[in-house]
């Protein structure tokens, strides 16, 4: 249990001091291997069966599926999941909520997740994660799901600090991304090899 916990602290940390050094957090390795898997599992069950659903833009008063902008398949995910996989996910992004409020005085109060899958072709432009009539979503989080992801599968994920030179992160399984909803614009690319998939989640002042 200590091991665990000095393992958490150190990645959470990484990932808080990524946001104070450049604006956003990179953390390799923040589940293992065998829970990136699961996961990964999940998202082609849920294909399979039918239930990853597509996508849109806008809030709910301005929805629109378009393609054209965003092309991502989409599951979410219940805070009171059963699944092993999942629980390990939410448990870990739970005690990261707990450490952030403890040690940078933030007041999160809730998380909501979703699986993303991304078919080859597919992508989604450059845009922020929170609207600027809403609120709610104070951090966005991002694990990658893909195993033995190669550097010519392309679709990485751009971000676009302000004031700052744009940053390319590879979607390598396991990698974990942190950065402000509001703050930070950023953009999906194809690949033009295989699906990408992942989980997307805020941590909500809500």
């Amino acid at each position: 249990m200590e091991d665990q916990e000095q393992n958490d602290s150190e990645q959470f940390e990484e990932l808080i001091q990524g946001l104070i050094d450049r604006d956003y957090g990179c953390c390799n390795n923040f589940i293992t291997l065998d829970t990136i898997k699961g996961l990964s599992n999940n998202i082609q069950r849920l294909n399979a069966a039918g239930k990853l659903k597509e996508s849109g833009i806008g809030n709910q008063d301005n929805f629109l599926i378009d393609q054209a902008v965003r092309g991502d398949k989409i599951n979410w995910i219940a805070g009171e999941s059963t699944d092993p996989f999942e629980m390990i996910y939410l448990k870990k992004i739970d005690r990261f909520i707990k450490h952030l409020n403890t040690t940078c005085f933030t007041s999160i109060k809730s998380v909501e997740s979703h699986y993303a899958s991304y078919e080859k072709f597919r992508f989604y432009k450059r845009h922020h994660d929170q609207f600027k009539q809403e609120k709610g979503r104070d951090f966005s989080i991002i694990l990658y799901l893909n195993v033995s992801w190669l550097e010519a599968d392309g679709g990485i994920l751009s971000l676009y600090p302000v004031g700052k030179s744009q940053e390319d992160i590879a979607p390598l399984g396991g990698r974990m991304i942190f950065f402000r909803s509001s703050d930070m614009e950023h953009e999906v690319h194809a690949s033009n090899t295989r699906e990408r998939n992942s989980i997307a989640g805020w941590l909500k002042n809500v």
